[in-house]
Order: structure tokens, then sequence, then C-alpha cells
């Protein structure tokens, strides 16, 4: 797990429709979001127990998807 992320709290008005999902499991956050930069962009979590998910199997799955469908062209 990293340390280098930050808890942000959101902040929206009540009467806003928009929600704010985890990147990782896709959980509505409604309070305070695990924010981090990985690979230059940032993402946003429920907790850092997603962000440790994400760094050991979304990614390595993304880069893996992307391996083989360079491949397959």
């Amino acid at each position: 797990m990293s340390t280098s992320g930050e808890w942000r709290e959101i902040k929206v008005p009540i009467w806003e429709t928009v929600v704010t999902p985890c990147d990782c499991c896709g959980q509505v956050v409604a309070k305070r979001l695990w924010v981090i930069e990985i690979d230059g962009t940032e993402q946003g979590f429920c907790g850092k127990e997603c962000e440790s998910l994400f760094r050991t199997y979304v990614l390595p799955k993304r880069a893996a998807a992307a391996a083989a469908a360079i491949e397959s062209t």
C-alpha cells in the first residue's frame, strides 16, 4: 500500500445528483475519497485496501489485456 496519497473530503451540495465511485470496486463514496496519482493519473478509491487491490490486480490485468490486443493485430 502507498502512503503518498491523501484523504479528500467530498463536499457536494445536497441537491447534486452526481455520485463519486471508487476507481477499483465501483462503490459509491459519500464522504471522503483516498486519492493518489498512479502512472500520471489521479485515482480515487474508497480506501487504501482498494488502492492496493488496484495496483496488484487491476493494473496487471489491464496490462495483460493490452498486450494481448497488440499481439492479436
